[in-house]
C-alpha cells in the first residue's frame, strides 16, 4: 500500500521591511523545534520573486489531527510569539496532497530495454562516522547524485541511507576500498587513529584523497597529513561549521587546509556540503579555527546557563528570562538556539553532545598553551562541562550545563 499522502500547511506571510535576514534566521530556529515533532514530514521556508518581503512556509504533517494538536500547543503559541514582530500580514490555507509525483523521463522506456543511467557527478564516495553531522553531510552527497557507500560502528545509523540508495560495507576498509575519496566525520583523534590508520590506509591506492572533517588539535592535524603523504596518500582538512539541519542542506561553511591542488581536486564535493569554502593554508590551520570557534560557541552555553541561575535565584521567572535574552541585543543565533533547548530541557536528541564539547575545549586549551597563550576563564567553563559529563549527561546537548548549573545551588532552575 502507498504511504498515505502529507497533510500539508501553508502559510503566506509577508514581512516588515528591513528585518528580512533576521526573519530568515529567527524562523529557521523556529523550524529546527519544530522539526523534532514525532508528527512533522519537512518545512520549507521560500521567496516570492513576484513581491518584495512576502514568503511562504510548506510545512507537512502526518495527518490533519496531528496538526490541530501542534497548533493549539503551548509551545506553537511561542513560535508564533517569536515571529510576530517581523510580520505585517499573511494568512494559511490547509491542504491535503492528492498526487505527488516524481520526475519522469524525457523519453519513456522502451520495453525490454534496460533504461541508460546518467553518470553521477563526481567520483563514487566513501563515508566514515554517520553522527549528527556526518550523516547529514553524507545524505547532502546523495541527494546531489553521489554514488556512496557508508560504514558506521553503530548500524542502525546506516538504513536511512541505504534507504536512500547507498552501499553499506561491512567495516571501515571495506568501505574505502576502491575509492579515490574518501570522507571522515569522527568523534575525535583516537577514532581517526584505528579508522583511518588502522583499518583505512592499507586498504587505499596511491593518490586517494582523505577528506577529514573531524575536529581534532591542530597537532595531530599536521601530523595525520605527514603520515597520510608518506603513504602516498593525500589529506584534505575540511573544518565544518553548522549544524545537522545545515549539514543536510549543504549550508555548512567548511574551512580547508593543505595542498590547494589537493582541495581542487574534491572542490565539488566540498561545495555540495558548503555554502562557504575557505582555504586557510597549510595544515592545522582549519582545526585551529573550528576549535576558536567552539571555545566561543562553549563560553556563550556556560555563560547563559550560569546568568539564567542566577536569574532565578533572585526570583524571575526562568522561562521568561530565557525568552528575554533570547530576544534581546545580547543574543546571538547560537544562544537564541539554546535558549529555546533549555527552556524545553530538549537535550536529546544531542545536537552537540557535552562530551564532545569538553573535549575540544580541552583541544584549544592545550594547544593554546603550547603557544604560550593562557586561556583561565575557558578552562574553568571546560570543567564545567566535565562535571556535568561525569554526572551521566555526557551524550545530551550541550546545553544540558543550565540543569547542573542550577544543580549546584541545590535549585532546579526554576523549572517546575
Amino acid at each position: 500500500m502507498a504511504d498515505t499522502p502529507p497533510f500539508r500547511v501553508i502559510l503566506r506571510m509577508e514581512i516588515l521591511p528591513g528585518v528580512q535576514e533576521e526573519f530568515e534566521k529567527v524562523w529557521w530556529e523556529v523550524a529546527s523545534v519544530i522539526a523534532r515533532q514525532p508528527a512533522n514530514r519537512g518545512q520549507t521556508l521560500v521567496r516570492s520573486v513576484d513581491e518584495e518581503r512576502v514568503y511562504f512556509v510548506i510545512t507537512d504533517w502526518l495527518d490533519e489531527s496531528s496538526f490541530r494538536a501542534f497548533e493549539t500547543s503551548e509551545a506553537h503559541v511561542e513560535h508564533r510569539r517569536r515571529l510576530k514582530p517581523y510580520r505585517s500580514g499573511g494568512g494559511m490555507t490547509l491542504t491535503q496532497t492528492v498526487y505527488d509525483l516524481p520526475p519522469t523521463p524525457a523519453v519513456p522506456p522502451v520495453p525490454g530495454v534496460p533504461a541508460r543511467r546518467t553518470a553521477p557527478p563526481g567520483d563514487p564516495v566513501a563515508f566514515i562516522g554517520l553522527g549528527n553531522m556526518g550523516a547529514g553531510m553524507a545524505h547532502r552527497l546523495i541527494d546531489a547524485g553521489r554514488s556512496l557507500t557508508v560504514f558506521n560502528r553503530t548500524v542502525a545509523k546506516t538504513r536511512p541511507l541505504a534507504d536512500a540508495g547507498a552501499t553499506v560495507a561491512a567495516s571501515a576498509g571495506d568501505a574505502a576500498a576502491g575509492h579515490s575519496v574518501v570522507v571522515l566525520s569522527l568523534s575525535d583523534e583516537p577514532a581517526v587513529e584505528d579508522v583511518l590508520f588502522g583499518q583505512i590506509v592499507p586498504r587505499l591506492a596511491p593518490g586517494a584523497v582523505v577528506v577529514d572533517t573531524s575536529t581534532v588539535s591542530p597537532a595531530y592535524a599536521k601530523q595525520a597529513a605527514a603520515r597520510l603523504s608518506a603513504a602516498g596518500l593525500r589529506r584534505v582538512e575540511a573544518c565544518v561549521v553548522g549544524n545537522p539541519f545545515q549539514a543536510r542542506e549543504g549550508k555548512l561553511r567548511v574551512y580547508t587546509s593543505g595542498e590547494q591542488g589537493d582541495i581542487d581536486a574534491v572542490r565539488p564535493l566540498l561545495d555540495t556540503i558548503g555554502s562557504e569554502v575557505v582555504h586557510l593554508g597549510e595544515p592545522g590551520t582549519a582545526a585551529t579555527i573550528k576549535l576558536i570557534f567552539n571555545l566561543l560557541l562553549g563560553a556563550q552555553v556556560a555563560s547563559l546557563a550560569e546568568s539564567v541561575a542566577y536569574g532565578v535565584e533572585a526570583g524571575l521567572d526562568r522561562d521568561g528570562l530565557l525568552g528575554a535574552v533570547a530576544g534581546s541585543g545580547f543574543s546571538s543565533v547560537v544562544m537564541r538556539f539554546r535558549a529555546e533547548l533549555m527552556r524545553k530541557a530538549a537535550y536529546e536528541p544531542a545536537f552537540f553532545r557535552s562530551t564532545l564539547m569538553e573535549k575540544d575545549l580541552r583541544l584549544a586549551i592545550e594547544d593554546a598553551a603550547l603557544a604560550g597563550v593562557a586561556l583561565p576563564v575557558l578552562d574553568t567553563v571546560r570543567e564545567r562541562f566535565a562535571a556535568a559529563n561525569a554526572a551521566g549527561d555526557g551524550d545530551k546537548d550541550a546545553s544540558v550545563l543550565i540543569e547542573h548549573t542550577a544543580a549546584r545551588k541545590g535549585t532546579t532552575g526554576g523549572r517546575p
